[in-house]
């Protein structure tokens, strides 16, 4: 290495330091982490000085900048370091301080290696000299997501610092949570230097809110008042999860001695880096101890911060790279900047700053770092951030805090740290099961808290029922006496005992929608609740896509679906033409010209060499159409001489015992069924038919659906009631009825008359809610608890089972045989004919002709 001696003058005639190499650091030595990273920092710029093999000789100085966790303080003390010639800078401390200082170190090219700046907008492109040992939050955001994911919470409540660091890690949360499906619920800054009064004011707002899921993202210092205001409102307790970035979690391991904020955070959970247990980790301890003159042991955790781990980190990352500058390029050297003009601030003191000339270099050098530091693997990906971070989730139980698991972001939650966690380059998929160990919360429970209750402010649910004529079993609506509304009937019982399951109390009043005549819109009613004019929706409301794009629904209630409804018929009325019902009649069509085009072939192939084909024409021709419909019964007399002929029949046989077989099974289903019931017709049939007219009840999405489908609409009827279901089908005004089948079932156990066939389009009901809902979430599970055990069941048969009928069915529709179904049957034998006769010609003609034989 050359590295020039005192006196010498540099490429552009600046002086350049004999023997000593300096580097700044900005620290904030009016709080506890900022006068631990300064004595970090300078034991490690001992120990690089005392190991000739680092830099060879040179001497590193490190000279020290209080940044008073102040942006404007930091920029001024980072400008006083530019002009002392620093070739690195280790901090920041503060992310607010590092926006202006990356900006400076950028223009000055002097590279900047914060050790606690967590801001996530750090990473962006413009602070090309910026790079960091602390975690970016962006990623720190993810492990919490994945844990709110884990637990099935759909809505948070974010607290943070109201300043650049608060504002950016909640921002990142955000955007991780919304793919996740997670909602922030409200967000909630606070203000640096806000007493203890203010807080508790402003989180007795949050107690009233549903979400009972805090994530908190704030210095450690705003946190205590935090959670003691918390616990004083008795918001740490049974019910409340609070989870905590690592700002806060940082210090939790050392408050044992604060009784206070000890008893405020029992139960919170949080995310922190992962620091590996190491030979070098233990050797700076033991220096730590012989420093701060203790000699306590304890974890790294019970007396040491992480950030004072990475500080001194930064300072080997910067050394470890001007060794190898050194190395490389020899010299270290700056150079004057171009002068500015008066106008545009020549005459500052930033103005006059220089330029570090191997500041790129060095750059270069610091990104391609690959060391084992005391406080893990040290390497860094192209935008400054630390490759493979690795948190810990962890727990606070009595005086200190437990490990739950581990996050990383190729494997996300797991019990155990995976071991080649820092290597992998998959992306989790969900291979591994996503799982923690068990966590005790808030109020000392074991049991995972829902996480939201409704709130206790607010009014009551306005919830609309349908209101129409009939369909009393459904949802009944009836006035009394003293302007009160009752409300009943299957759809109205299941809500109520839906409620019940809940875990917590939600008031409701139910609504009309409607005048109680006219069938509404459940379409406009389904809007009704998008725009938030209701809180919810209750009664027959089908589920449908369109309708799902507005609203969120509940789990499905009772199975639905379109059906066909019609006049039963005496089953004997089309009995003597049953036998055609089988075949569509291209089917008919296909299948007789087929057996024409096989006789023709037959002939084609066998007449010259088979006597029994020859003859008159008439007799011929007698011969064909006899050999070709016997062989449908496998009946044929004649013989088949030639190869080719041979081959053609065997298909053709084939073909025949499918077709037989399809047939004879289709014809006896057919004659088996109208031995009970007449074959209601399908939905394509009856579109298909332009004289007959469909009904529909009055306000369904059903008409819009027959409308989709091709059906006009002057042949659509809309009927008000059941009654009137009874009444036109009997007077032939409609040929059927499309409804949905718990309004058919209602009407078949009361009309023995009709009969109801093709199920079809099913959704099922469902009760509305505007977007984003917990409410529905909830009321889904607990209909799935309705089903599993019984009581929904039981209330479709106390509404909906009052039958004058023994029984009915509704039956699945007997499709006729159509051409499709055997397309590639016919397209086997017809292929094989072909070929049969195009081998047949081709033998013709390169044959020799011979004589028939003469009789």
């Amino acid at each position: 290495m050359t590295l020039k001696t005192a006196g010498e003058k540099g490429a552009y005639g600046q002086q350049v330091r004999s023997g000593a190499v300096t580097i700044g650091a900005l620290v904030a030595l009016n709080s506890k982490m900022g006068r631990e990273a300064k004595l970090a920092m300078e034991l490690a710029v001992q120990k690089v000085n005392l190991d000739s093999t680092v830099l060879n000789g040179t001497e590193l100085r490190l000279r020290v900048m209080d940044e008073n966790c102040d942006a404007l303080q930091g920029a001024a003390a980072a400008i006083s370091l530019f002009e002392n010639e620093v070739v690195a800078i280790a901090g920041p401390q503060t992310s607010a301080a590092s926006h202006f200082v990356a900006y400076m170190g950028a223009a000055a090219q002097v590279p900047i290696v914060s050790f606690s700046a967590t801001d996530p907008n750090l990473s962006e492109n413009q602070y090309d000299y910026f790079l960091r040992l602390a975690n970016n939050d962006r990623v720190q955001m993810m492990a919490i997501a994945s844990v709110v994911s884990l637990y099935g919470w759909r809505e948070v409540v974010a607290l943070y610092t109201n300043d650049d660091y608060g504002r950016s890690g909640i921002e990142a949360l955000n955007e991780v949570l919304i793919p996740m499906g997670v909602k922030i619920l409200k967000r909630l800054g606070f203000s640096p230097g806000l007493g203890k009064t203010d807080i508790g004011n402003l989180l007795a707002e949050l107690y009233e809110f549903g979400s009972k899921i805090y994530i908190v993202h704030m210095e450690a210092s705003m946190s205590r008042a935090l959670f003691t205001e918390a616990f004083n409102l008795g918001m740490i307790s049974t019910g409340f999860v609070w989870i905590v970035t690592e700002a806060t979690s940082n210090v939790l391991d050392m408050i044992y001695l604060d009784d206070e904020y000890l008893q405020s955070v029992q139960g919170i959970l949080g995310t922190r880096s992962f620091i590996p247990d190491s030979l070098e980790l233990q050797a700076f301890l033991n220096e730590w101890k012989k420093l701060k003159g203790t000699e306590e042991l304890g974890g790294v955790r019970a007396h040491l911060s992480m950030y004072t781990l990475y500080a001194y980190d930064s300072i080997w990352t910067i050394a470890n790279a001007v060794r190898n500058l050194l190395d490389y390029n020899g010299t270290i050297s700056f150079v004057s900047q171009k002068p500015f003009p008066d106008a545009a601030g020549g005459r500052t003191d930033l103005s006059k700053l220089k330029l570090f000339k191997e500041g790129a270099n060095l750059l270069q050098e610091i990104l391609q770092t690959n060391f084992t530091g005391i406080a893990g693997k040290v390497q860094f990906n192209r935008s400054g951030d630390v490759l493979h971070p690795t948190f810990e989730i962890v727990n606070m139980v009595g005086k200190g805090l437990r490990v739950v698991g581990y996050w990383t972001e190729n494997s996300g939650c797991t019990l155990s740290l995976p071991a080649a966690a820092s290597k992998s380059k998959s992306v989790f998929k969900g291979e591994n099961v996503q799982k923690l160990q068990d966590v005790i919360w808030p109020g000392g429970l074991a049991r995972v808290p829902q996480g939201w209750i409704f709130p206790t402010n607010t009014r009551p649910l306005l919830v609309a029922v349908p209101y129409k004529q009939g369909y009393e079993e459904f949802v009944g609506i009836k006035q009394l006496a003293d302007n009160v509304t009752s409300f009943d009937g299957f759809c109205i019982d299941v809500f109520k005992a839906a409620l019940s399951q809940l875990p917590y109390h939600v008031p409701y009043s139910f609504i009309p929608f409607g005048n109680g005549i006219v069938t509404p819109s459940y379409d406009e009613l389904v809007r009704s609740v998008a725009s938030k004019e209701f809180d919810a929706a209750v009664g027959d409301i089908e589920i449908t896509k369109s309708r799902s794009d507005i609203v969120d629904f509940t789990q499905p209630y009772t199975a639905s679906g379109l059906t066909v409804l019609a006049s039963r018929k005496d089953a004997s009325s089309n009995i003597a033409w049953a036998f055609l019902q089988p075949f569509t009649p291209a089917m008919w069509l296909t299948t007789f010209f087929f057996v024409l085009v096989n006789g023709l072939v037959m002939w084609i192939l066998e007449h010259k060499k088979n006597p029994e084909f020859r003859g008159e024409p008439k007799k011929q021709i007698a011969t064909i159409l006899w050999f070709i419909f016997s062989s449908l019964f496998f009946v044929q007399r004649e013989d088949v001489k030639s190869t080719l002929g041979k081959a053609a029949l065997l298909v053709w046989l084939f073909f025949v015992l499918i077709i037989k077989s399809s047939y004879t099974a289709s014809l006896g289903s057919i004659l088996t069924v109208q031995q009970s019931v007449s074959q209601t017709p399908g939905i394509q049939s009856i579109i298909n038919q332009p004289e007959v007219r469909i009904g529909y009840q009055t306000g369904s999405f059903v008409k819009n659906y027959l409308m989709q489908l091709g059906v006009t609409e002057d042949r659509l009827v809309n009927l008000s009631s059941l009654t009137n279901y009874a009444v036109a089908l009997n007077n032939k005004s409609v040929g059927a009825i499309v409804d949905e089948l718990p309004y058919v079932q209602l009407f078949l156990s009361s009309e023995c008359n009709f009969t109801a066939a093709q199920e079809f389009a099913k959704g099922g009901w469902g009760f509305a809610f505007p977007k984003g809902s917990q409410l529905a979430l909830d009321l889904s599970q607990a209909l799935l608890q309705l089903s599993e055990n019984g009581e929904l069941q039981r209330l479709f048969d106390t509404w909906l089972r009052s039958s004058d009928c023994s029984s009915f069915e509704v039956n699945t529709n007997l499709s006729d045989l159509t051409l499709s179904s055997f397309w590639g049957l016919f397209l086997l034998t017809g292929s094989t004919s072909l070929i049969c006769c195009l081998l047949y010609a081709y033998l013709q003609w390169m044959l020799p002709t011979e004589a028939p034989p003469k009789h």
